[in-house]
């Protein structure tokens, strides 16, 4: 203990004199635990799992219920109620809860799933009644935008909900009865799920409104500001009254023993460990150059350590020494810095999310290992230099001369062995997961790091008629491989992860299960405008804006889906072919359904052909089903729903007489019927689809995107689909990220072990400036060291970064599986996906900015970014 306490004081005043490289040693190991321990944080504070039915606030309790529900049981958050099926209850009065609850102040709140007619139409979502003046409320939002409302009729709506149609100064028609909601403010509201989307003033809407049906639901319940907190024996109490009970105190008790998001160390963090492994190899590589220069720095030290009668294992210790200590230097402030940014950057994560933040929670367990990895990294990084430290030779040292020892060529015969056994895993692991890939990468890099010294030499043997700057920068690089091999051995891991990534992006977006593109809705070529819910007066200006781009003359096809009198949109259920009754299968039907309502232009366009026969029947008043096997006695039966009761409505049956038309492979809808017949039986119709018929016109995509823009600009809840065959997939985006990310660290690193390589061949430099090179010699020469660093390690990172690449994109997903499919016309097949068997995509953009446009750009910000005076040859006082 005494030699590592001399050893660390050694280190902290060598530390203290090298303040530059000391700097940099702890930038390198700090931030990575930094960013990391922020993103822990940040992910533990936004995702962590909140219970109950509402936000408290300040509130001691929510609490509802009625005299039929007593003796209810219920969990610590107020859920999991064990009610008898059926049980019809009518809520307590505010003065009969006052009652169970003396010295309480209550306030109303309630909630439910309201229809509401938006700008751009028809929309469903939370709706919350409360005062968010009341100090009740304070803690379960913030006030982002305007005011808080004040008097009924006002509203302020959640972030997630503001866009340009919805915004303050917008006024919302709620329920059927559209009363009028006027936006007044945007709020982030506390993440206890769900999240409304609207809250109005007490009043706004009547309380009849909020009642769902079900007694347990929380749609109509008051906050209790107690005299004191609500025990567990007080909730149970008031469950033998019928009171439903969220309890502040025993919710926080609760959530105190539930399980909080850290690590847990079972088999679920078996598949993190390889990328751990990848991390702090990253790491460890990263650092390793610095202190190898470090080392070769201090000789003189060392030197004089071992001429008083240091051994080799106190000159490691020394070397060791400076690893732990930067390792515990930069890891400490790391997470520190790490946890105590997620409550200064709260403001913006908030924003990110469109929710309030809770005070942030600190994933304790998986900062202290991320803590001790940095610590371990410097470790690590310090451990060649270490070996190095001690076999220093004292006289050749302390008398001015260079030590007569090269580097060691690496362990090439181990290198070799694990890079096979690597890329033999990787084949294997193709079968089995990510995690077993990135594994066998692993194991693949280590063995790369143990080869790169002696492929490092095998460069420098080719290098003897390469320009002079060039063979400068190889020799260098060979007879210090000890700082080379490092420096390139971080550039490849870094590179390997990047090609991977790339290869197997590619190559799965490229050659896409079926299942995982756009599904085809309509004929090549036809232009279809789709919306569930807007009201008539919105599509008579989508109608308009759509002939105004269009050439005078070409009709829309119209399609409308059964409704209500009201015009309420209605779910349909069409009857499924015998032989799909008990199979799993995936349904192609279109946005606006199975069953539409329309004429003979709608029936042309969803059969894609003229049928005389269909269009008689239709005439006739009957239904035209393509699949004809789901006609029962000459009937077609559908189930209709209202989609937005509350409860939900039992299915209503309605019964068509139908006549089938022949399948052909082509069809939009499952069946159609004339508007007429649906009206007969009670139903109305609403539209939902309009439809150019390539038939008719083949709208061109510049047409097309108008009209895109000119829909968009009247109801965002309409979609603009032009139908097109599928074409290359656009993956530009990921490649342009994965671009940035090598180019920031490709670039990073090797400007690190290049500043450090020019460093120590300072005496060089002023050797070629005392027998006259030229000024520009120095750019040339630090250019080339850079070129040497960068090529190396892209190049070898290249070529083992494709194997894991390929094995990834070669993971089976279940997505190339034969599989039961209900097409559009609603016939079922059976679809067997073909996977890409022997096909690989090769992202060339992204291995040529690898291979050719780093290493070139490394070069040149190398000379740009060097000095040409060339040092002046000092002599050394001794």
């Amino acid at each position: 203990m005494r030699g590592l306490r001399a050893a660390l004081r050694i280190s902290r005043r060598t530390a203290w004199r090298s303040k530059g490289r000391s700097a940099l040693i702890l930038a390198m190991l700090a931030l990575p635990v930094a960013v990391i321990t922020f993103t822990l944080t940040a992910f533990a504070t936004l995702y962590t799992a909140h219970q109950g039915h509402y936000p408290l606030g300040r509130a001691d309790a929510l609490v509802q219920g009625a005299r039929e529900l007593s003796g209810l049981r219920q969990s610590a958050w107020g859920d999991n109620v064990s009610l008898r099926p059926g049980t019809k209850a009518t809520p307590y009065t505010r003065a009969e809860i006052a009652g169970f609850l003396p010295g309480s102040r209550l306030i109303p709140v309630s909630q439910r799933y309201i229809r509401y007619l938006a700008p751009g139409g028809y929309e469903q979502g939370l709706v919350r009644q409360v005062d968010l003046r009341d100090p009740l409320s304070q803690g379960t939002f913030r006030l982002a935008r305007g005011r808080l409302p004040t008097a009924p009729g006002e509203a302020v709506i959640s972030a997630k909900r503001l866009d340009e149609q919805v915004r303050p100064g917008v006024t919302l028609f709620a329920a059927e009865e559209r009363r009028p909601l006027r936006i007044v403010g945007v709020a982030l509201f506390a993440q206890v799920w769900p999240m409304p989307e609207v809250v109005a003033f007490p009043g706004s809407l009547p309380d009849s409104g909020f009642s769902s049906g079900n007694p347990i639901d929380m749609t109509y319940s008051w906050l209790v500001d107690a005299p004191r907190p609500l025990s567990w024996a007080d909730v149970r109490r008031l469950n033998a009254r019928g009171l439903l009970v969220a309890s502040r105190a025993v919710a926080d008790s609760a959530s105190a023993s539930a399980p909080q998001y850290d690590l847990k160390f079972d088999r679920s963090t078996l598949p993190v460990l390889p990328w751990m492994g990848i991390a702090l190899l990253q790491v460890v590589l990263a650092a390793g150059p610095a202190f190898t220069v470090g080392r070769r720095r201090r000789a003189r030290e060392f030197a004089l350590v071992a001429a008083q009668g240091g051994s080799p294992a106190q000159l490691r210790l020394i070397a060791l020494a400076d690893g732990l200590l930067f390792g515990v230097a930069g890891a400490a402030p790391g997470a520190v810095i790490g946890v105590v940014a997620v409550p200064l950057a709260t403001p913006g994560l908030e924003l990110w999310a469109k929710a309030l933040v809770d005070p942030f929670i600190v994933p304790w367990t998986s900062v202290a290992l991320v803590a001790v990895l940095g610590v371990v990294a410097g470790v690590l990084a310090a451990l060649a230099p270490a070996v190095g430290a001690g076999r220093t030779d004292a006289a050749a040292v302390l008398s001015g001369r260079r030590e007569r020892r090269r580097d060691r060529a690496g362990r090439p015969l181990l290198g070799a062995a694990l890079v096979v056994a690597g890329l033999t895993a990787t084949a294997a692991s193709a079968r089995h997961g990510v995690h077993w890939i990135a594994a066998s990468a692993l194991l693949t890099q280590l063995g790369l790091v143990a080869l790169v010294p002696a492929l490092v030499g095998a460069v420098g043997r080719a290098a003897a008629r390469l320009p002079l700057p060039l063979r400068f920068a190889v020799r260098d690089a060979v007879r210090n491989r000890g700082r080379t091999a490092p420096a390139v051995a971080a550039v490849m891991t870094t590179v390997v992860v990047l090609t991977a990534t790339g290869v197997a992006w590619q190559t799965s977006v490229v050659h896409a299960s079926p299942f995982e593109r756009g599904q085809v809705q309509g004929p090549v070529g036809s232009l279809q405008i789709t919306a569930r819910d807007l009201t008539p007066q919105l599509w008579d200006r989508v109608r308009a804006v759509v002939l105004r781009e269009l050439p005078k003359g070409v009709p829309l096809v119209e399609g409308r889906a059964l409704a209500t009198k009201a015009g309420v949109p209605l779910g349909v259920t069409l009857p499924l072919p015998a032989r799909m009754q008990s199979q799993s299968y995936i349904s192609r039907e279109g946005e606006y359904g199975g069953l539409l309502a329309g004429d003979e232009g709608l029936l042309r366009f969803v059969l894609g052909r003229e049928d005389p026969e269909a269009v008689a029947a239709l005439r006739a008043g009957k239904a035209v089903v393509l699949n004809p096997a789901t006609i029962r006695e000459g009937r077609i039966t559908a189930q209709i729903m209202a989609p937005y009761s509350t409860p939900p409505d039992k299915p209503a049956s309605l019964s068509f007489p139908a006549v089938g038309a022949p399948p052909t492979g082509q069809g939009w809808a499952r069946v159609v019927v004339a508007p007429e017949v649906a009206e007969k039986q009670g139903y109305g119709t609403a539209t939902t689809l309009l439809a150019v018929n390539p038939a008719d016109y083949r709208t061109p995509q510049a047409t097309a995107d108008r009209i895109t823009a000119a829909v968009e600009a009247v109801t965002p809840h309409a979609v603009v689909r032009l139908e097109t065959p599928h074409g290359p997939v656009d993956d530009s985006v990921a490649l342009l990220v994965l671009a940035a990310a090598a180019a920031v660290l490709v670039l990073g690193m090797t400007f690190v072990a290049t500043a450090l390589a020019a460093a120590e061949a300072r005496p060089d430099l002023e050797t070629m400036a005392a027998v006259g090179a030229a000024p520009r010699t120095k750019r040339a020469v630090v250019a080339g060291q850079a070129l040497v660093i960068a090529l190396l390690g892209t190049t070898i990172g290249v070529l083992a970064g494709l194997p894991p690449g390929v094995a990834t994109a070669r993971v089976p997903s279940g997505l190339y599986r034969p599989v039961m499919v209900l097409r559009s016309d609603g016939v079922p097949v059976v679809e067997h996906p073909r996977p890409p068997a022997l096909l690989l995509t090769i992202p060339w953009p992204l291995i040529a900015l690898l291979v050719v446009g780093l290493p070139l750009l490394a070069a040149l910000g190398g000379a740009v970014f060097t000095r040409s005076r060339l040092p002046l040859p000092r002599r050394r006082v001794t």
